[in-house]
């Protein structure tokens, strides 16, 4: 098997090539961008290893990685996805004290080449981006409704001091006779 370890940054992201059998460094660190281009870099340097025995592992970095995973899994690549909290121990464990971006991609290829028996990452082999989204746009419907909340605890609590009969002249609070008047 042929790990790829990548280092996910918002501008640029560094990745390291190692075999996992012999331990041998493939690719040594190497950095590309962010974009289209830098994509198409990387591409190039795995062409030459076929597809089923790559293994790719990335950090599930916010929102940085999302461009790059969905242009791997379009192109029916493994990843495995990393929580960044794994790849700081590891490296603490290796004895690494800072962080370094050159050294985590080879850290990277380390996590996603353990054989124990829980793994700590998740492989994702086909494209589930649109479930990213639906997450993503769950999460931002439920901060709307948590800021609503606020907004309204703070209109009642104006309307307490300024009109306190008010509530009891409405059935019910924010609808649109009571939230005119």
């Amino acid at each position: 098997m042929i790990l790829v370890g990548i280092d996910i940054g918002k501008k640029q992201h560094i990745f390291s090539i190692i075999d996992k059998q012999t331990g041998e460094i493939l690719s040594n660190p190497s950095v590309f961008h962010n974009n289209q281009e830098g994509f198409l870099l990387l591409i190039g340097k795995l062409s030459c290893y076929a597809k089923s025995e790559l293994l790719i592992g990335m950090e599930d970095t916010g929102h940085y990685h999302f461009a790059l995973l969905k242009y791997l899994l379009d192109r029916h690549y493994t990843v495995a996805l990393i929580n960044p909290t794994t790849t700081d121990l590891t490296r603490k464990l290796q004895g690494g004290i800072t962080k370094n971006d050159t050294l985590d991609s080879l850290t990277i290829c380390d996590v996603i080449g353990s054989n124990q028996r829980k793994k700590p990452y998740r492989i994702t082999k086909v494209n589930r981006f649109d479930l990213y989204e639906q997450k993503q746009l769950t999460r931002h419907h439920h901060n709307l409704k948590e800021e609503l909340n606020t907004y309204k605890n703070r209109l009642q609590k104006c309307i307490d001091i300024v009109f306190p009969e008010l509530n009891s002249l409405f059935r019910s609070k924010y609808g649109i006779v009571y939230m005119n008047v």
